[in-house]
């Protein structure tokens, strides 16, 4: 049997133990610490200087992981919508959140209309837009709630089945374009670091909103840092890291 790929990994598992033991308070399950280990593999051989080598343009000054997070979040969010809007032509739906409103009727309907725009991390104001949307072209109806006599609850129509499955094999090749040149196990990785971040947000976004950023901060990022960054009389060569949200 070649052992010859579990040599080239033994010193890096030594350095990833000797690091978890210097630094863990508590034990450590095996799954957890597999996976634990697995991310710090990646970036031990993924430097930045490979990150730098992918990029289509290069870091601004005081340009972090985390802004770079947030900004490319919102490209790619853009690509696809730009995307979907080519495979939406020619249709009632006017943007991909009719679409995945319509979608959403359909494998988690009955819906009330708050649920439904839960379901899509919207505001109301832009939920309830989309909802009318849908209504005026009776790719969904209101109808009484079995439970609750003042509720009306969302479902879909004939028209909007009907509709919903020619755009499928549409939006599957959006999909699979947005997916753009990851390999199969990238892809993966890609999706489980997804659920991980939506896992963590969703319940900050279905809490009772926050009247602040500080106050949100307090409630649910104690460990975020306060705000800083140099004024221009102190650095004149810095410009602020773009962080573009819709």
């Amino acid at each position: 049997m070649d052992y010859s790929l579990l040599r080239l990994l033994l010193p890096y598992l030594e350095d990833y133990q000797r690091q978890q033991t210097a630094a863990a308070s508590t034990p450590v399950a095996d799954a957890a610490q597999l996976a634990g280990f697995a991310t710090w593999l990646h970036q031990q051989l993924t430097p930045q200087q490979h990150l730098d080598a992918v990029a289509r343009q290069d870091r601004r000054p005081g340009e972090t992981y985390e802004s770079q997070i947030a900004m490319y979040n919102t490209f790619l969010y853009r690509y696809a919508r730009s995307y979907s809007r080519l495979a939406l032509e020619d249709t009632p739906l006017v943007s991909f959140d009719d679409f995945t409103y319509l979608a959403t009727v359909y494998g988690r309907g009955p819906l009330s209309k708050t649920e439904l725009i839960q379901r899509n991390i919207h505001e109301k104001p832009a939920g309830t837009e989309v909802i009318k949307r849908l209504l005026k072209n009776e790719l969904v109806q209101e109808e009484n709630s079995p439970t609750d006599r003042r509720s009306k609850l969302l479902t879909i129509t004939d028209s909007g089945k009907k509709l919903l499955f020619v755009l499928l094999a549409r939006m599957s090749q959006v999909a699979e374009m947005s997916a753009g040149n990851l390999s199969p196990d990238e892809r993966h990785q890609l999706v489980a670091l997804l659920l991980k971040l939506d896992a963590f947000h969703n319940p900050i976004f279905l809490a009772p909103r926050a009247s602040s950023l500080e106050e949100l901060q307090a409630r649910f990022f104690p460990n975020v840092p306060p705000p800083f960054w140099p004024t221009p009389e102190a650095d004149s060569t810095h410009t602020a890291p773009e962080t573009p949200m819709e």
